[in-house]
């Protein structure tokens, strides 16, 4: 109940082999028909995932003038501030970010694929570790040619997901609010 997003990380990496070990964990994650389609991509190099960061931001600039939503036009505006200014909000200065990637035409992949990581981002938190969905880098990997081309998935491969991973700055004594559950019973 206590995991939450993490978006302020310490710089220092995380070792190569809990990052393994994370990632074995994770792979006994239930997969439709038991297919066990599902890869993993893992970034060490923080460079790397600034350079990600750097390609979002030029995705968000291109794509800016399309969008319709003034709230989300907004955030996206803010975002880009932000970058300019020095300060991430992409991938937030994190050491570590990992993706998980499927056949596109794969019955299942996408939920395969979330699942997994559901699955990494618990079994991090029990090791002292935080997390976070990059949700922007997400949409950008599977849209934006340069990050398509930086990234080398597997022909045929999409995107499903990614975190980043890194040992939070701050400690949270709360656990973090959530609604009742939005429950029917029959």
């Amino acid at each position: 109940m206590s995991r939450r997003s993490i978006r302020q990380y310490k710089k220092a990496p995380v070792p190569h082999d809990l990052l393994a070990e994370i990632i074995d964990t994770a792979r006994h994650a239930p997969t439709g028909s038991n297919k066990q389609q599902v890869h993993w991509m893992v970034f060490e190099n923080p460079d790397d995932v600034n350079r990600f960061a750097a390609l979002v931001i030029d995705f968000i600039r291109i794509t800016l003038p399309f969008i319709k939503d003034d709230a989300l036009a907004k955030r996206l505006n803010r975002i880009i501030a932000s970058w300019e200014n020095g300060t991430d909000r992409i991938m937030r200065g994190v050491p570590n970010l990992i993706l998980i990637h499927s056949l596109a035409d794969l019955p299942f992949a996408e939920a395969d694929c979330v699942i997994a990581l559901t699955y990494l981002e618990l079994y991090a938190y029990a090791h002292g570790l935080g997390t976070c969905w990059a949700g922007y880098f997400t949409t950008a990997s599977n849209m934006h040619a340069p990050l398509i081309k930086a990234l080398g998935l597997p022909a045929g491969h999409r995107c499903y997901g990614a975190v980043m991973l890194g040992y939070p700055k701050l400690k949270y004594k709360r656990i973090p609010q959530r609604n009742a559950p939005l429950t029917t019973w029959r």
